[in-house]
């Protein structure tokens, strides 16, 4: 077996100024994103917030108020870590973590989406605590009943200088309470009420002071809002949307395997899709760590041999020409002829 030297004085050297590479590679590179941001500009939209779907979409926020006051919404019935709920819970088998952990940011929609707000707002609407009288002295079966018929009424409404008009109906008092939430959230004061009036964790009381969670605010939007934002900018998991960025900017390629998964059954299909897909990623990632001592698998960088293709011709200096006959015919085709060299 031919042997190497590896005296390092024994090969030609020349000088090299790392410092000067880092320095000139790092300005370039600063004026080219300068340069690209000053052309470009950011790739990125105006986030959506709930005071820009009360403005803009009325119908659909008062739509999303209204299931979130008759319990009828995704979040109600989604399982931990919001509620008891099953909607939401995947699992594989037996194996089901989501549940492991219970309760701990306790959301009940009709409180934390509707009546705490306005329970805030009556000192500013005084005629507001009679609709909210009303309603909660009503029964399960008469409250459901009023937000049928309200959302029955909903689709034949008109719009007309940012005031919503709805047809009579016997929709009890929800008109007021949604036309004053809606209020609210045109004046961008929902957002503070809905982070300020949810528990932090089980048993907590409401955050009257300081926000640490805002997630009571991006649940409020989670239904068709946010549905109908990530469908206009390709952002859906069926239009490859993890790897995708709002605009055509590229977005994180990096995640192109994991996103693959999501487009071929089972994971395309199954309600535990999210699941399946993060575990199969987690054990191509340990099967990767643990490549160096799994049989087999550990040797294919030497039996493949395409280590001689890139250093090609450091090889052919140190073994001559002649020695490439060594490598396999598929990578031999690819070695550069003595005149390239």
């Amino acid at each position: 077996m031919k042997r190497y030297r590896t005296d390092p004085a024994a090969y030609p050297t020349i000088p090299f100024d790392l410092v000067k590479e880092a320095v000139l590679s790092g300005a370039l590179i600063a004026v080219l994103v300068v340069g690209a941001a000053l052309v470009f500009g950011a790739p990125y939209v105006k986030p959506v917030t709930i005071q820009g779907v009360a403005r803009t979409q009325p119908v659909l926020f008062l739509r999303t108020a209204a299931r979130d006051l008759g319990n009828r919404s995704a979040i109600a019935q989604f399982g931990p870590p919001y509620n008891h709920g099953t909607a939401g819970v995947q699992s594989i088998g037996f194996l089901h973590p989501q549940t492991l952990l219970g309760v701990t940011t306790p959301i009940h929609p009709p409180t934390t989406d509707v009546l705490a707000p306005l329970r805030m707002a009556t000192p500013l609407d005084p005629a507001l605590g009679a609709a909210l009288q009303r309603w909660t002295r009503a029964g399960a079966r008469q409250q459901q009943a009023w937000v049928t018929a309200y959302l029955a009424a909903l689709p034949r409404a008109t719009v007309a200088h940012g005031a919503v008009a709805i047809p009579a109906a016997t929709d009890g008092p929800v008109p007021a309470l949604l036309t004053a939430l809606r209020q609210l959230a045109v004046g961008g004061l929902m957002s503070g009420a809905l982070d300020r009036a949810t528990p932090s964790g089980a048993g907590a009381p409401p955050n009257t002071l300081y926000r640490y969670d805002v997630a009571p605010t991006l649940l409020f939007l989670q239904g068709q809002a946010l549905h109908q934002q990530a469908k206009r900018y390709d952002l859906l998991g069926e239009q490859w949307g993890i790897m995708h960025d709002e605009q055509s900017y590229p977005g994180p390629w990096w995640l192109t395997p994991y996103t693959f998964l999501y487009q071929i059954p089972p994971y395309s299909t199954s309600p535990a899709g999210d699941m399946m897909a993060a575990y199969t990623m987690l054990v191509v990632f340990l099967v990767l760590i643990a490549l160096p001592w799994i049989p087999g698998l550990r040797g294919l960088p030497r039996r493949l041999r395409v280590y001689r293709v890139i250093w090609r011709d450091w090889y052919r200096a140190v073994e001559g020409p002649g020695d490439g006959s060594r490598m396999p015919a598929r990578l031999l085709r690819q070695r550069p002829s003595e005149q390239e060299g």
